[in-house]
């Protein structure tokens, strides 16, 4: 049997784009109509061993329009107040932990809530799809605790610009809404 390296099979994508791939597809179940975010989390050895998007504690239903508000200035009636962002829903959703040196894949740069849970859960590297500008404070705090704690924060984009092609071609895809069965 012929095992060279060019009659070996090849996969059809790498690690980084599969991985931020499941988070854009775990984004697709949220339905936070203004930001639909992702998370994977992987062990040091390519394993999956959590997932999460953004949405409502277990139990609240969906169709009552104060999970859904956008008041922010009253806490009552902001979606802010309800919606558990995907990173501490893929740490609450884990099989194993500790989550000592794993990396999470988030198609969003962290929060600072979110980074906190990101330090205390042990995981030892961020790779993050999209950075939101008018953010740029808060993401200067989480950045702060991450450098602070050793943890490693990078754009998919400099980590790997062909997975960034690859997750911004699916992510264009999903937020289509044009899937059928014959694109599977």
């Amino acid at each position: 049997m012929d095992t060279s390296p060019s009659t070996r099979p090849a996969a059809l994508i790498d690690w980084h784009s599969m991985f931020m791939g499941v988070a854009l597809l775990a984004s697709a179940r949220s339905k936070d109509h203004r930001t639909r975010n992702g998370a994977c989390i992987v062990t040091p050895d390519n394993r999956i061993i959590g997932v999460g998007y953004n949405g409502l504690p277990r139990g609240c239903d969906d169709q009552d329009p104060i999970y859904w508000a956008d008041d922010d200035n009253d806490p009552y009636h902001s979606r802010h107040s309800y919606v558990v962002h995907a990173e501490i829903n893929a740490t609450l959703n884990c099989v194993v932990l500790p989550l000592t040196d794993a990396t999470i894949y988030t198609t969003q740069f962290p929060c600072p809530r979110c980074a906190q849970a990101i330090i205390q859960a042990g995981m030892r590297k961020v790779i993050y799809l999209r950075e939101k500008v008018h953010h740029a404070s808060a993401n200067a705090a989480a950045a702060k605790m991450f450098g602070a704690s050793g943890v490693s924060c990078e754009a998919l984009e400099a980590v790997d610009p062909g997975a960034l092609e690859w997750s911004t071609r699916l992510a264009t895809f999903i937020a289509s809404g044009n899937s059928s069965d014959e694109d599977v």
